[in-house]
Parts: C-alpha cells; structure tokens; sequence
C-alpha cells in the first residue's frame, strides 16, 4: 500500500521517465557492466571537470569590467545561446525520432490505463534530459567552480543549458509534428534527420569560419562588438544570472514544453505505428538483373540510399573534414592558392575513414547473412562484390579531388587517386576480416566494438594519408608511413590467419 505513494510507484511520472533514461542509457552501448558502462562517461568528465575548475580559478579575481567588455561578453554569449539551440535542435530532433518513432512502443504505452499526457510528457522530458547532459557534462564544472570561488552568477549558465535543451525539445517536437500530419512518417523521418544533420554540420561550420572563410568571419565579427537591443541580450544576461532575465527565460522554456506536449507529441502520437508499418506496393513487372557482382553491389547501394540516417551520418563525418580542406586549398607554396599535397593527403584519410564506414554497413551489417550463405554462389564471389560495393563511393571521393588537382597539379592527381584507392580498399578489407557483425541500427555504435579495430582503421588511414602527401611532394620520405600502414596490414594478415588456424583446430575437435 505505501508504494503506490512513493515517487517511482509504477505508472507515475518520475516511473515513467525513469525508464526513459534507462532505455536511453541502453541506446549508447552493448556493454551490461556496469563499469565497463560508466567507466568511459567518467574518464570522459574528467577533462571538462580539470579544465572547468581551473578556467574558474584563472578567472577568481576578476573584478570590473569596461561597457565595451561587458558588450563583447554578452554578445558573444547570445551567439554561444543561439549557435546551442541550433546544434541541440538538431540532436533533439534525432533524439525525438527514436523515443516516439523508431521504439514502437508508443501505442502500447498509450493504450495502459495511464494518462497519455504523463505518457508523453514522460517521453518528452527524457529527451531533454538526453539532450542536455552532454552539454552539462563540458559547462557544470566551470559554473559551479566560478560559484565556489565567487562569481554565483555564472550558475544561471546551468539554468540556460537546461532551458536550451528544453526549447529545443519543444522546437523538435512541434516540427516533427507538423512534418508527420504533413508528408507521412516515413518521408518526415527521412526530412528531420536530414535537416537535423544539415544543422549540426552548420554549427560545426560557424565555429571553424575563421579557417573557411577569414574573409566572411572578419565581416561578421561586428556582431560581437555592437551592443544588441534589450530583449536580445537577456539570454546572454540570464547566462550571468541576471535574476529577469532569467526567470523570463525559464518561463520561455515552460511554455514551449506545455505547448510541445499539447501539439507536437500529440501529432506524434497520432501517426506511430500503425502508419510506420505501411508500405508501398510496386506495380508493374519485376526486373531481374543478370550477374552475382552486379547484383549484389546495385542491391547495397540501393540499401545505402534507402538509409537517411546512414547517409546523415556519414555526411557529417565528411563535413568535419571542410575546414582542413580549406586550410589545404590556402596553403599552396607555389602561389597557386592550392596545397596539392595536402589534398592528396585529405582525401586519402577521408577514402579510407568512409571505406571503413561503408565496409562495416555492407559486410557486417548484412541484414539476411544465413540467405546469402545458402545462396549457390561461391562466398568470395559474395565478399568481393561487397568489399566492391563498399569502395566505388570513397574511390569516386578520390577521384572528385584528383579532378580538382589534374590542371594545375597532374602528378598530385594521380597520386591522390592511387592512393585513395588503396586506403579505401585496405580499410575496407581490414573492416570485412575483424568487424563484428551487428544489426544497422547499431552503427552509430560501431566504435565501441573493438578498440584495437578502430585504432588500427585510424593507423592505417593516417599511414596511407602522409604516403599520398610525401609521394606529391616528390620526398623519399614517403617510405615511412607507407611502412606503418603496410605494418598494419601484415599484422591483420597474420591475426586472421592465426584466426583461422584457431577456428580449424575447433571444428576438428
């Protein structure tokens, strides 16, 4: 009787969100020990912890400030509120997609003798939640040092994370709400991850404009220097701990998230999975195409395309790689304005990071393996078609770039063609023979199998990476880091034929 009165009694809200969190906790890993779990995360908040407190302490004694100082502080912390928004939008948006979406347990959750607005705004809250601890993971320590050593109103950065997360939930949830009733769960899913990666590559960006564009960063830097109008600063006040502004700001907050709860999840709600489970019938006549290899690689490139989160993902992963190619495009000693090398270089890693990617889809993630492996055609048939499927968008990276070198750098080209090739071939061979096999939708989990895996992928890239540069620059050199990489792959070779021997002597027992 006493439990049905407690906080977390079955079916209340603090139940409710607990479970939230639990399963999002579970979405980060495969890992059940617990400190195997939670020794990662910890590790991790050491760095902001260290850095926060001794960033707070470098800053104690900090007493007044010029008007021009205080302008270009609160200035730069509305851009800082603003460029949040926009990023954790986008995490909330990917983050809304799979708690009300991709778990399918929405109707079921709905249709218990619960309240569905507890049920939702259960569902609702756990986003934020999930969206803004990575957040306060890097900005709690500074804050709560700053408070210790004297400046309590750096606290109000705490109160403006979570007010951030919170209307960016509730931004999340009503567009994806309106884009549900508009086109369909489906092609709304398909738009929001795409829009969402679109605003997180953004973000990145903005950040790195001084290596894009100095130009455009050096128009743009007036921003910071002339005062803003009254209601504008008040997020960069409330960061502060202005008492008004920030009590405006957490009333901001509240409301979105009632609003998001009313509008957007009810949406949601209303198209889950019974809409998600329709599918389309093709009409007229089926297509057969003659051809193990062409068969197999149109039907993973047709998979790839069908993914928008797949494809989101690694697009982001190729984003994160504009500002060094823009540093490479200025660097040129010729005069030219373009670094030949460094785009030989460039587009070596980034052919061998998006093999390795690619490899671990079509190899690993192979959705119907016991089909393939009863299928009358021979196995290697099977892998190199695979392995091929997995290289003809990193070889057409390669070759995109050696397009742009051919005019004014025609041996650089050449080199970052050969090159790339091979990184992309080695990483995807090295990802066919250790990656361990798991669904898709794990693949934003990929990186926590195998640690040696992975350091080995980021070797043999940066081997084959520095070849491509030395080699376009015409330097002996070059032996170096090609021997690192082909170091790398004696070893693979070796450990998978000791492997093999192993699984050998296993079937003869």
């Amino acid at each position: 009787m006493t439990r049905q009165f407690t906080s977390f009694a079955p079916g209340s809200f603090a139940w409710l969100l607990r479970h939230e969190l639990r399963l999002a906790l579970r979405g980060t890993g495969t890992r059940t020990n617990l400190f195997a779990r939670y020794a990662p995360v910890l590790l991790l908040a050491t760095v902001p912890t260290i850095g926060g407190v001794l960033l707070a302490w470098s800053l104690r004694d900090i007493g007044h400030v010029t008007a021009r100082d205080t302008t270009m502080i609160h200035n730069f912390l509305g851009l800082a509120v603003a460029g949040l928004i926009v990023l954790m939008i986008s995490t909330a948006s990917i983050a809304v997609l799979r708690t009300f979406h991709d778990r399918h347990d929405l109707d079921l959750l709905l249709s218990a003798p619960l309240p569905p607005a507890r049920v939702l705004a259960a569902k609702a809250v756990g986003v934020t939640v999930t969206v803004a601890a990575p957040f306060l993971l890097f900005t709690a320590p500074f804050a709560i040092a700053s408070a210790v050593f004297g400046h309590p109103g750096w606290l109000g950065g705490i109160v403006m994370v979570a007010v951030d997360a919170t209307l960016a939930t509730a931004i999340a949830l009503g567009l994806i709400g309106v884009l549900f009733s508009a086109i369909g769960p489906r092609r709304a899913r398909t738009v929001a991850q795409l829009v969402a990666a679109v605003m997180g590559g953004t973000i990145f960006l903005l950040s790195q404009l001084r290596n894009v564009s100095p130009e455009l960063a050096q128009r743009l830097s007036h921003l910071v220097a002339v005062p803003w109008p009254s209601p504008l600063d008040w997020p960069a006040r409330a960061v502060v701990g202005e008492p008004l502004p920030l009590l405006v700001m957490v009333a901001l907050a509240g409301l979105a998230a009632r609003g998001s709860s009313l509008f957007g999840a009810r949406h949601l709600a209303a198209s889950s999975d019974v809409t998600t489970r329709e599918r389309r019938v093709r009409s007229g006549p089926v297509r057969f195409r003659a051809g193990v290899a062409r068969v197999i690689v149109s039907k993973e490139l047709r998979l790839i395309a069908r993914d928008p989160e797949l494809i989101t993902q690694i697009g982001l992963r190729l984003i994160y790689l504009i500002p060094l190619g823009a540093l490479v495009l200025r660097g040129g000693d010729d005069g030219s304005g373009i670094d030949a090398p460094g785009i030989a270089a460039a587009a070596t890693a980034a052919a061998g990071l998006l093999a390795s990617s690619l490899a671990w889809i079509v190899v690993c993630a192979e959705d119907a393996p016991d089909l393939l492996a009863a299928a009358p055609v021979a196995p290697a048939a099977v892998r190199r078609a695979k392995l091929v499927a997995a290289c003809l968008v990193p070889v057409g990276l390669a070759l995109a770039a050696a397009a742009a070198l051919v005019r004014d750098a025609p041996f650089a080209a050449a080199v970052t063609l050969v090159m790339g090739s091979v990184a992309a071939a080695s990483a995807a061979v090295l990802q066919a023979w250790f990656g361990r096999p798991q669904p898709r939708a794990a693949f934003r989990r990929r990186q926590s199998g195998s640690f040696v895996i992975g350091l080995g992928e980021v070797l043999l890239a940066a081997g084959w990476s520095g070849t491509a540069a030395l080699i376009a620059r015409g330097s002996p050199f070059a032996i170096a880091p090609a021997l690192l990489a082909g170091m790398i792959l004696a070893g693979a070779i070796e450990a998978r034929r000791d492997r093999e021997r192993h699984d050998a002597v296993l079937q003869a027992t």
